[in-house]
């Protein structure tokens, strides 16, 4: 009964979102993401935009693991599924797309559906801090300069390092300014006042020495992606 209610509520979700929208890419780069659980390291293709607009990916790992989590036992649909993902950072909201052998998903959502509502009141204000390390590091036949970046209510305990090549433009701030927004609002009641990320193509991620990301192979081709599902009906 409860996967019945589930997919009920899943197709009123899909219906919301009737209308055709084009977006256009300027950039694909797989991204080589470190599995801690698992110890490997996988391979993630992300599109994005020079406004910061629009992220996308058709990663076959995202892929299998919901298809793992739908599909019991039925290993061939895991093999066979498809993937596609956008981040609209204006609405801040997602679309997914799924198939495996004619199995189809489609959802359109506000990414604060998926967040609890704060039980903090405080309210309390905060900035991002970025900092300028002076280094640099060649990724993927790139130079790269490596930013320290902390949420000033942590300190640096928490910094992460971040390489940005400035020669491939990117607005960091409107792609990840709501999506920050959110995590901090919900999780720790926290306003975000001040956030400054350098403009350009992420091409590193490193905390605490760790690498979380590294770009392997970068397109530098517009793509361009339609999307309309919808039900239409007449009478």
């Amino acid at each position: 009964m409860k996967k019945i209610v589930v997919i009920i509520l899943l197709l009123f979700i899909s219906i919301g979102f009737s209308q055709e929208k084009t977006i256009t890419l300027d950039y694909a780069v797989d991204y080589l993401v470190t599995n801690n659980k698992q110890s490997r390291i996988d391979t993630v293709k992300v599109g994005l935009d020079k406004s910061g607009t629009y992220l996308w990916t058709d990663s076959k790992y995202l892929a299998k693991n919901l298809a793992a989590s739908m599909f019991l036992g039925k290993d061939s649909l895991l093999e066979n599924s498809e993937l596609s993902i956008i981040l609209d950072t204006e609405s801040n909201s997602i679309m997914l797309f799924f198939n495996s052998e004619g199995n189809e998903l489609y959802m359109n959502m506000l990414l604060s559906s998926f967040f609890p509502d704060s039980e903090n009141g405080e309210n309390k204000e905060f900035d991002f801090i970025t900092e300028n390390t002076n280094d640099t590091i060649l990724v993927a036949g790139k130079e790269a300069e490596i930013y320290d970046i902390y949420p000033s209510n942590e300190g640096e305990s928490q910094k992460i390092s971040i390489a940005f090549d400035k020669t491939l433009e990117v607005d960091n701030n409107q792609l990840f300014r709501k999506f920050l927004e959110l995590i901090f609002a919900t999780q720790n009641g926290l306003v975000m006042d001040e956030m400054n990320f350098p403009n350009g193509l992420i091409l590193d991620i490193t905390l605490k020495g760790r690498k979380l990301i590294e770009a392997n192979n970068i397109e530098q081709k517009t793509k361009t992606i339609t999307i309309n599902h919808s039900f239409k009906i007449t009478e």
